[in-house]
């Protein structure tokens, strides 16, 4: 029985040291005499911050971008009074940018600015955020991941929000103002777009895209003057923006492009004028309604609206004077 015992203890310990000896992930502890507390080696740190950042960016030269990240973290955690510590910071983003777990690098590259203004990795930092949003911003889903596809536009706009507050006379702040306007009308989003486009013409009218963005600024009134909330003044003004860029830019491919949503408001606004009239007809206050049908006529002569106008007036006219 003894025996017997003694086999069942042995294999039970020798089963012990396989899973401890094969498991990456230490889950065990050992007794320290210097501390005399119990330590878990997965959560243990090197004696020295250079000890730590040389384990970690050995581990992050063999693509093990994980566990480097993990021993990243770990430095800056324990020794964040180390010189050392903003370039653990970056490098934590860094192995998430790797791991292709864009947000979370994000997240660790700005803690790198909030906690280290003065770091040496700024500009390469900002880029990296850019090119973050900017796969954000251009990811495509399906119809059926419309949920998926807003909180990915959602990051990105966040991003690229950072981005102009970090460096608001930086490289890419205007570019990120421009993205994020872009990101805002996908979301039908119109008055955050205007309110971003406005912004570049505004803090950056020397921008080489500062062009681009009034006529995407002109196009985001036009959009939003064709949701039902929207009143005529917003179609007005984007009226007045597009015929502006018509008559004053040097991009032909501009002028054509705001010629056409100019013709498309004007039909737009001549179909809501010529309902009016034809609301005051419907209730015999011909007066009233030619009024309308000559504004038709006299303001929108290109349109389809005023052919069907200039066909009423001279009918109301007679019915007038009878």
């Amino acid at each position: 029985m003894m025996r017997k015992l003694l086999v069942i203890l042995f294999v039970f310990f020798a089963f012990l040291v396989s899973v401890s000896a094969g498991n990456t992930s230490y889950a065990f502890w050992v007794w320290t005499p210097q501390s005399k507390t119990m330590v878990n080696p997965k959560f243990a740190v090197k004696d020295s911050p250079g000890e730590q950042f040389d384990w970690a960016m050995r581990l992050f030269k063999q693509n093990d971008f994980q566990r480097a990240a993990d021993e990243f973290i770990k430095l800056t955690q324990h020794y964040s009074d180390s010189d050392l510590a903003p370039e653990a910071q970056y490098y934590a983003g860094r192995s998430y940018e790797e791991l292709a777990k864009y947000y979370f690098a994000f997240q660790h590259y700005q803690k790198t600015i909030d906690d280290y203004p003065y770091t040496k990795r700024m500009k390469d930092i900002i880029k990296r955020q850019y090119n973050i949003a900017n796969i954000f911003q251009t990811k495509e889903t399906s119809k059926l991941m419309d949920l998926e596809l807003s909180m990915s536009l959602d990051r990105a706009v966040a991003i690229y929000k950072k981005i102009v507050e970090n460096t608001p006379f930086g490289e890419y702040a205007d570019k990120s103002l421009y993205k994020m306007a872009e990101c805002y009308r996908r979301m039908q989003k119109y008055n955050e777009a205007i309110e971003a486009y406005e912004r570049i013409i505004n803090d950056y009218p020397e921008s080489s895209i500062a062009s681009e963005a009034r006529y995407q600024l002109a196009y985001s009134k036009y959009e939003a003057s064709l949701e039902p909330e929207y009143d005529q003044e917003g179609t007005e003004e984007a009226l007045e923006k597009f015929d502006q860029i018509s008559r004053t830019t040097s991009v032909p491919a501009i002028a054509k492009e705001a010629e056409k949503a100019l013709d498309a408001l004007k039909s737009r606004k001549a179909d809501s004028a010529l309902k009016i009239a034809e609301f005051y007809e419907r209730r015999k206050k011909y007066e009233s309604a030619l009024i309308y049908y000559e504004d038709v006529v006299g303001k929108f002569p290109e349109t389809g609206a005023a052919k069907c106008a200039g066909e009423k007036i001279d009918y109301l006219k007679q019915r007038i004077r009878d």
